[in-house]
């Protein structure tokens, strides 16, 4: 793998990823890349809607036409093959797992027999696999997988963290891909895609003026809960909402690659009561995102959305997409523990906890602990 060229390569792969939340039929050019790239000898990608398990998207990349008929053989043995469901959803989103580490028995024949394994994968030489959580809710289940052939050897330190960089950016093209129905990505432009579906949708600039709304988009702005243009701006009920989307408004408007976990899945809930969440679809690349407004920076999209976060850390987690740790290390600066303390709790160094707080600062654009506290404070009296 050349992978120093795959890195330079890696926004050119961004913006086809994005292009491919508004036209699946890319998928397969796109899957077959990042394949190639990274010297996989299979690439598969499903996305299946729930509770009725029906098949929503379902794409492969270098599996021959027998054998990919014969996957639909193996439902309870690929999922024995990963230690079955509790290993499965224990398993976090967009976090690569290999199966060499998550059931190593599986691997190297130690132990129960397996027939996925030993009729699929040792006849075509697959020696490991490498899976992707794109989705795991209610509503859908999406997955990402790669084969790794012997002759490559073992899954490396550079095709995991290629992985880990391009996963937010599947998660947000797949969970933008679930918004939209037939008719719109049918549609040949993107305002015909925006126009088209029942989602709300804004085009904003990089100030977040709204420089484009959809009909459903213009009905939620109309009754001004939970958006509304203040000062000739987008604004949500919650303020810190309303700064984690110009954040990730800013970051997507450097490149595609910038965005990074930002703007996926940003929390609101308006005086309904009806939990939402804000998607951010940066739109500077891309053939099929141009050719709306020249100012155009981002297209927010509004969906409906799970339970409401049950805390003031798992709000901000979500805000500033804060991983596990940094969440969990704000929650307990924002109890008032000092670095030291809140270490000794969690059973780190006092400088891994250091290293959390600067992130956590970047991310949420504060400065001091103190700010997290304010922070904490603000949203557990926010009503929403």
């Amino acid at each position: 793998m050349d992978s120093e060229r795959f890195v330079e390569r890696l926004p050119e792969v961004i913006g086809r990823i994005y292009d491919c939340a508004l036209d699946p039929g890319l998928w397969s050019e796109t899957l077959a890349e990042i394949r190639g790239s990274l010297d996989f000898a299979h690439a598969a990608l499903t996305l299946q809607a729930l509770p009725h398990g029906g098949v929503l998207l379902n794409v492969a990349s270098g599996i021959e036409g027998p054998w990919l008929r014969r996957l639909t053989n193996y439902g309870p043995e690929i999922v024995a093959l990963w230690g079955g469901p509790a290993n499965i959803a224990a398993a976090p989103l967009e976090e690569p797992v290999l199966l060499s580490e998550m059931n190593p028995s599986a691997v190297d024949g130690s132990g129960d027999t397996n027939r996925f394994h030993d009729e699929w994968h040792k006849p075509q030489g697959v020696i490991d696999l490498a899976a992707v959580g794109l989705a795991r809710d209610a509503q859908s289940l999406a997955t990402l997988s790669f084969a790794r052939h012997e002759r490559h050897g073992p899954i490396g330190a550079q095709e995991r963290e290629s992985l880990h960089r391009l996963a937010p950016h599947m998660r947000r093209a797949i969970t933008i891909s679930r918004l939209l129905d037939a008719r719109a990505v049918a549609a040949a432009t993107f305002e015909g895609v925006i126009e088209a579906t029942h989602t709300p949708v804004l085009v904003i600039d990089g100030q977040l003026r709204v420089l484009y709304a959809n009909g459903p988009a213009l009905a939620l702005l109309d009754r001004r809960d939970p958006l509304r243009i203040a000062q000739g701006r987008l604004a949500t009920s919650l303020p810190q909402a309303t700064q984690s989307l110009a954040m990730a408004v800013a970051r997507g408007a450097i490149g595609d690659a910038d965005l990074g976990r930002g703007g996926m899945a940003i929390p609101l809930r308006g005086a309904d009561g009806v939990a939402r969440a804000l998607h951010v679809l940066p739109l500077r690349g891309g053939t099929l995102r141009a050719g709306l407004v020249s100012e155009a920076a981002a297209a927010i999209f509004v969906s409906s959305a799970g339970p409401p976060p049950a805390g003031a850390g798992d709000l901000v987690g979500q805000l500033f997409a804060l991983s596990a740790k940094e969440a969990e290390v704000f929650q307990l600066i924002a109890r008032g523990l000092t670095p030291g303390e809140a270490a000794a709790e969690m059973g780190i160094a006092v400088a891994t906890v250091r290293t959390h707080l600067l992130r956590i600062y970047d991310k949420t654009g504060t400065r001091r602990q103190a700010d997290l506290v304010r922070m904490a404070a603000s949203l557990s009296l926010s009503p929403g």
